[in-house]
């Protein structure tokens, strides 16, 4: 189904979780490599640990908004959306997203093992994640939330949304980047709009360019 025309609450959810798979598939695929060949000790080494350090602090957020906002919002108009078992699953996750950030922490001199436990921690949360996203998405459809809500409506919540996972993720000189870079660009092009210009025009491609650019082998054009 071609993607709605006006604001979707239902859309822009879809965006995260692409950018959260692609960062799962890109970690946990470098982490396996650089396990068996060694960390680059250059900036490819320092761009594959921000990349990492990113999406724990990325996707951490976008569940407390999720938890926070969103599900009850949803619960009180969708009696059919499981909350429970879904904040169930985020708990879960989340148990190994701090496990991933302490193994990403331990990374030093001889990184094998804990790049070999980094790895397995995401495969764990990548196991998770597909079918979590794929009850939200079954619940949180497109089509339905557009019926739902009115214009406003959908660009209000995503406000509160976004202001919520921006309090709880950073720095936002790698987040931001990491956010729209995983993204091809029809989809980052969407997602640039709900930013202010200074940041798509002046922060990510000047500004912070020196300190998110070793993220760049991981990122797509």
């Amino acid at each position: 189904m071609a993607e709605m025309v006006g604001p979707n609450i239902a859309a822009d959810l879809r965006r995260i979780h692409m950018i959260v798979t692609r960062g799962l598939d890109v970690s946990i695929e470098n982490a396996a490599r650089f396990a068996q060949e060694g960390l680059p000790q250059d900036s490819l080494g320092d761009g594959y640990r921000s990349y990492v350090a990113a999406l724990l602090s990325f996707l951490t957020a976008h569940h407390l908004a999720e938890d926070a906002i969103a599900f009850p919002y949803f619960q009180e108009r969708m009696p059919d959306l499981p909350v429970a078992q879904l904040e169930e699953e985020h708990e879960r996750m989340q148990n190994l997203l701090d496990q991933a950030k302490e193994d990403l922490e331990g990374v030093g001199d001889e990184p094998g093992p804990a790049l070999r436990h980094l790895e397995g921690a995401l495969r764990q949360i990548h196991d998770l994640w597909g079918p979590h996203i794929a009850i939200e998405e079954e619940h949180l459809g497109v089509q339905r939330l557009a019926e739902m809500l009115p214009p406003e409506e959908h660009a209000r919540l995503a406000g509160l949304l976004a202001r919520h996972s921006q309090e709880h993720s950073g720095p936002d000189y790698l987040i931001l980047p990491f956010a729209l870079y995983n993204l091809p660009p029809e989809q980052r092009a969407v997602f640039s709009q709900s930013l202010p210009p200074m940041v798509t025009q002046q922060l990510v491609p000047l500004v912070w360019k020196e300190q998110w650019a070793p993220m760049q082998p991981f990122l797509l054009e």
